[in-house]
């Protein structure tokens, strides 16, 4: 059983939307609650990214306690925790904090793979899903026409190296990455000189940002082309 107590036209602010580098703010408690694993509360303006598209939830703090942040069915973002979140109460000041090491790994891995799956779809290939988790990361393509092309160990490494070169010539361009919300209310991510899509996770400022950036290995796996790939922040 769940229950739940919020202010008055509880609204929330994702500050993590306009500022991949806001890594520490005071904030305000609009919610609180308990579910199945404990107590949790809701802050605006919040810097916790969920876990969701692709990649990982944020790490931090909130006042000195470690919280994980998830989306509720309300659409919030929750952090759970530790037992001092069931004494707070709406309208508590807050002080928040995130990992900012990994908030910024998550963030250059998800710009990445946006360029990458650009990169993919310029080839012909249609994208059917992603992963930006560190360790994990990969892009995945239906196969569906390109057996006879990855066919042999040298051909896919024939592709990986051409993708690599692609991925090159985009990071020597460099660019900005902004953020923006379009007339249906949706986040749109565009990327100067490779794309705009509808996402809502986090983002390098531009793409001088990446460092390391990798395209690892290719493979036909599970009715997928499975396109592994790395990156850093600098």
């Amino acid at each position: 059983m769940s229950t739940s107590t919020a202010a008055p036209g509880t609204q929330q602010e994702q500050a993590y939307y306009g500022d991949t580098y806001l890594f520490e703010t005071a904030a305000t408690v609009v919610a609180t609650g308990t579910d199945g694993t404990g107590a949790w509360a809701a802050v605006s303006p919040n810097i916790f990214h969920p876990k969701g598209g692709g990649q990982p939830s944020d790490e931090g703090t909130l006042n000195g306690a470690p919280v994980v942040p998830s989306r509720n069915d309300d659409g919030l973002v929750i952090l759970s925790g530790g037992p001092e979140l069931a004494s707070l109460e709406p309208g508590i000041a807050v002080d928040c904090s995130i990992d900012a090491a990994l908030r910024k790994r998550h963030a250059a891995l998800h710009t990445a793979g946006h360029v990458l799956g650009h990169l993919g779809e310029a080839r012909g290939w249609t994208s059917t899903g992603h992963s930006h988790y560190p360790g994990q990361a990969r892009l995945d393509f239906s196969p569906e026409g390109l057996e006879a092309e990855l066919a042999t160990p040298e051909q896919r490494e024939q592709v990986r190296a051409e993708l690599q070169e692609a991925f090159d010539a985009v990071l020597a361009r460099g660019g900005a990455v902004s953020a923006a919300t379009d007339e249906a209310g949706h986040r749109v991510v565009t990327i100067e000189g490779v794309n705009s899509e509808p996402c809502g996770g986090t983002h390098v400022a531009r793409l001088e940002d990446l460092a390391g950036v990798r395209v690892l290995d290719l493979k036909i796996k599970r009715g997928a082309l499975k396109v592994r790939y790395e990156a850093e922040h600098v």
